[in-house]
């Protein structure tokens, strides 16, 4: 975990679990986390073992410049990564295993940003491990945020946590590192964009 927002919802959520594998949803007290909600999640599996949203923080909406309760936690990648982001964080949810994702995020106007996404296992009302709580963090977060959508994240590397084990650096886990597709994958069309080597150059400077 790089980003001190993964390190406090991390901290709260081994705090809130004591000796248990994973804290149980009533244990989340929404006001002790008050200044991280915007960047949080919450997924639950359903029937057919399909990870969704049952809560997102306005940050994370204002990535995509939608409402995301209700949609497959997988939806939110690359067409080619969905399938594996879907198994991760049903993983996650099902077997108590606490990760952290790179990502590259890469906007339908063919910018990309980078980003980290911590995945914590949570119990529901039957005490199952059936659900995750999470948070999405962008470094340093670029000017167009809300105003070019994201088209899916892609995920550069996976690091699963040792709860037993001290997490500030993460030496007990290596990144598994991940070809990115949003360096390889083909941009949206623009008028005004040319392709030199393998980078997309964007014509007139920024653009707001």
């Amino acid at each position: 975990m790089k980003h001190k927002n993964s390190l406090g919802l991390y901290e709260y959520w081994t705090a809130k679990r004591g000796a248990r594998a994973a804290p149980n949803r009533t244990d989340i007290e929404p006001a002790d986390i008050r200044d991280l909600l915007p960047h949080v999640f919450i997924c639950d599996l359903d029937a057919q073992d399909q990870l969704n949203f049952r809560l997102a923080g306005t940050a994370l909406c204002s990535l995509f410049c939608r409402e995301l309760k209700g949609s497959a936690f997988g939806s939110l990648w690359l067409a080619d990564g969905v399938r594996n982001a879907a198994r991760t964080g049903a993983a996650v949810a099902s077997r108590a295993t606490p990760a952290a994702l790179s990502l590259d995020c890469l906007t339908n106007g063919g910018r990309v940003a980078q980003a980290e996404m911590l995945l914590l296992p949570i119990t529901g009302p039957t005490g199952e491990h059936d659900r995750l709580i999470g948070l999405v963090s962008v470094f340093e977060p670029p000017y167009w945020v809300g105003h070019d959508p994201l088209a899916g994240f892609s995920t550069t590397g996976i690091r699963f946590i040792d709860p037993s084990r001290d997490p500030l650096f993460l030496a007990n886990r290596p990144e598994i590192g991940l070809a990115t597709a949003a360096r390889s994958a083909k941009s949206p069309p623009r008028p005004d964009a040319r392709r030199v080597a393998h980078l997309v150059v964007l014509e007139g400077g920024r653009r707001d």
